[in-house]
């Protein structure tokens, strides 16, 4: 059959990628199929479930390097072009069919079993390649085990593309990378994206088992690749890493999916798609982070060993084959006796969770189950709840399956002495590994309270209750006093994980004060610098012998939280250092780490009036070398008050100074100041916008900047200005993002109507 097709510019099907080489500008030729872009480069049944054997051969210049999923079986050079024939793949899907060719260099491992593992970069950059291939190769070696399945291909090679729409894609055999997702290099990366590349290499090689060698049938079922890709990473990096704490971390990724699914527009983990334009939307915090969540939870219930037992039966029962969510369970259940399919069938087929409300009664809890959502109404949706508790020095942990609306707990005098002044309390949900938020009744809390001020409690704990609390009082079940007090309770607190949910917190309730109480605003934000200062002096600005991963990360977050909320002293520093590195690039003074929070802290005093901190910073982005450093760049240049410099930077977006795939880096730096200009710039360029970028690309304007406002009549401004001009590639996000915006009008009435807040400051 003869057909032909373009290479596009669009980042999906089969797309050309510029980069330069010895200073001139060339094309790559890369492949993006997922979801259903094959059909862009070759006729084909287009969706999951019909798996077939590829044989490609390829014709492409002959100096170039092209790569597939499968080795090459003979090439043939005829003057400047050369024919590459490939060993034909085993069955697999259209999706994961890949193609990549372009001028590359590479560095090169082997796993125990003797599997070729290789990483391509743009010529001059494989060192930095090094520490993902250390990682593939030991992942792979892991899931060998874990599954109990060998890696099923020849060879493993990953790839860094310039020009990139996702982080990564697992293609079998072939996994292509956004650059920055992918090269590290010890002196110029910072310990962040160390863990980021981590995280991305064991998520995208848990595929090559989870959704290549057992493909998900439809993509209704999406999440079974997705979710089980995030928890295994996790799994794979906790495993070579234990310093990180990697699972304690992990509960940033279950609190980002209680946020979306507490919305009345999100959507099971099981979503019917009827349409190609649909699925784009679905990769989403619910495929990923509440999938990953709910496999950590029926972990945690089954226990690692059964678990890890019914996963590798479930490996070779559908190898090369297609697999739905029922099928997944039905294998767990036969394989734990537990009654799996009834249990998880709650979670995925339905959106939503529960809150459970917790009161004392004698020597019971009474606990009860309600569906939780951000707006303070009332869902109907009942849950089979693994409840845990835990209390005293957790070793008297109780388990309940709740699968009533109500039931009970019986606490024994093993949690300590209920009489004022005792040592009692019970948490539970313990270390977070229920999918649900708790509300204690005034008991309960205040002992909680008590067990946080004394450090009874674990570090997911600490997480857990203020998260809870902050979600509560956003519903308006909690009050926004009972929250300050709860957070004045972690001033002190020294630990990353911890200190970054309450800094998503403090962000948040920074901007809600600003809009609800201007008068107490300035209060509230000196409050939250007492919670978050002593940690950040002990840190200090220079980074010190031998400090622990965690600690390096703390460093920059505790900075820029400091500059985010105006603190004098670390503006004052931040500028003061940059000024030193504008004139020596080379000083240690700003290591890669603490960049962001300098460069955040010159943007606060810039104006039209008052450009050059600015000018400074659009220069180091212009002359960089390093991609992770530009983006920082990127990502704070419209951090700023002034209209003109915001709109400035806004605009860089349609330059060539900017690759499409990181405009969502800029809008991610607006700050509530900018809101309108932001809004008016949206609405201006709208027409361009829709011309210059595709599905979840769009999706990225409308989550940067409508929650950024919170108001109901600015909700109906902007839900009229879309009334015309929806498209399917965005409509769930910006759905999503109006609720938001209405949800936080009714925070902040509120907060307004709290009696006696002004006395709860420093509480």
């Amino acid at each position: 059959m003869d057909f032909n097709g373009i290479l596009n510019d669009e980042m999906r099907g089969f797309y050309r990628s510029k980069y330069q080489y010895k200073g001139k500008a060339r094309n790559m030729a890369v492949t993006q199929f997922e979801s259903v872009y094959a059909r862009r480069c070759f006729p084909c049944w287009d969706e999951p479930a019909f798996k077939a054997k590829f044989k490609l051969t390829l014709e492409v210049p002959s100096e170039l390097v092209a790569l597939s999923n499968m080795p090459v079986a003979n090439a043939t050079f005829a003057g400047p072009l050369k024919t590459v024939c490939y060993q034909e793949s085993p069955p697999m899907s259209t999706y994961l069919v890949a193609i990549v060719v372009g001028l590359f260099e590479y560095v090169e491992g082997m796993t125990t079993k003797g599997t070729r593992v290789r990483v391509y970069t743009q010529i001059g950059k494989s060192n930095q390649g090094k520490f993902a291939l250390d990682v593939g190769v030991k992942s792979l070696n892991l899931y060998k085990d874990y599954f109990d399945t060998p890696y099923p291909l020849p060879k493993l090679d990953m790839v860094a593309i310039p020009d990139f729409a996702a982080g990564a894609m697992e293609n079998y055999g072939l996994v292509t990378y956004r650059e920055v997702a992918f090269l590290f290099d010890d002196k110029s990366s910072s310990a962040s994206s160390k863990q980021n590349v981590a995280v991305t290499v064991a998520h995208e090689l848990a595929h090559q088992w989870f959704g290549n060698l057992v493909t998900m049938e439809w993509w209704t079922h999406l999440w079974l690749n997705e979710g089980f890709a995030t928890w295994m990473s996790h799994l794979a990096v906790d495993s070579f890493f234990p310093q990180w704490k990697i699972w304690t971390q992990f509960l940033d990724r279950t609190t980002t999916a209680l946020r979306l699914d507490s919305l009345e527009a999100s959507h099971p983990i099981e979503v019917e798609i009827h349409h190609a334009s649909e699925v784009d939307q679905i990769f989403d915090a619910i495929s990923y982070d509440k999938g990953a969540s709910v496999i950590r939870m029926l972990q945690s219930y089954l226990g690692a060993e059964r678990f890890q037992k019914a996963m590798a039966s479930y490996m070779k029962k559908y190898a090369y084959s297609n697999a739905k969510t029922e099928d997944l369970w039905a294998v767990l259940e036969k394989e734990t006796g537990e009654p799996v399919k009834d249990l998880m069938t709650t979670w995925t087929k339905q959106k939503g969770y529960p809150v459970i409300n917790a009161k004392i009664k004698g020597n019971d809890i009474e606990i009860e189950q309600a569906q939780f959502l951000l707006d303070g109404s009332s869902g109907s949706g009942m849950w089979i709840v693994p409840i845990t508790s835990g209390c005293g020095a957790y070793d008297t942990q109780k388990k309940l399956l709740l699968k009533l609306k109500r039931d009970k707990l019986v606490i024994g005098s093993q949690c300590g002495d209920r009489k004022k002044g005792g040592n009692f309390f019970t948490k539970l949900n313990v270390n977070g590994t229920g999918f649900y938020r708790v509300k204690y009744d005034d008991e309960l809390a205040a002992a909680l309270q008590n067990a946080l001020e004394t450090k009874k409690l674990s570090l997911m704990d600490k997480i857990g209750i203020v998260e809870d609390l902050y979600a509560l009082s956003i519903a308006r079940q909690q009050t926004f006093a009972s929250l300050l007090h709860l957070l004045y309770g972690y001033r002190g607190e020294a630990d990353y994980s911890v200190l970054s949910h309450i800094n998503t917190v403090t962000t948040s309730i920074a901007k809600i004060s600003a809009d609800a109480t201007p008068a107490l605003a300035g209060d509230i934000k000196q409050l939250l610098i007492k919670i978050l200062l002593s940690p950040a002096e002990k840190l200090g600005w220079d980074p010190k012998k031998g400090e622990s991963h965690l600690d390096v990360m703390l460093r920059p977050l505790l900075l820029t939280a400091l500059v985010q909320l105006g603190h004098g002293k670390t503006i004052n520093e931040g500028v003061r250092c940059f000024n030193i590195f504008t004139r020596d690039r080379s000083t240690s003074l700003l290591p890669p780490d603490t960049r962001k929070a300098a460069y955040l802290a010159v943007m606060q005093n810039v104006s039209s009036s008052n450009r050059s901190g600015y000018d400074a910073l659009r220069k180091i982005y212009k002359e960089s070398a390093e991609g992770e450093e530009r983006l920082q760049v990127l990502g704070i240049l419209s951090s700023c008050r002034d209209k003109g410099i915001v709109l400035e930077s806004l605009n860089l977006i349609f330059s060539n100074e900017v690759r499409n795939q990181d405009a969502y880096i800029l809008l991610r730096g607006i700050q509530p100041e900018a809101r309108e200009i932001s809004w008016n710039w949206l609405k201006e360029n709208w027409e361009l916008i829709s011309k210059t970028f595709s599905g979840i690309s769009v999706a990225n304007f409308v989550k940067n900047i409508v929650p950024l406002f919170t108001s109901n009549e600015k909700a109906a401004e902007i839900s009229n200005f879309f009334a015309t001009r929806t498209k399917p590639e965005f409509e769930r996000t910006l759905k999503q993002n109006l609720e938001n915006v209405r949800i936080s009008a009714r925070w902040a009435e509120g907060i307004r109507s709290e009696p006696g807040l002004a006395q709860t400051d420093g509480a």
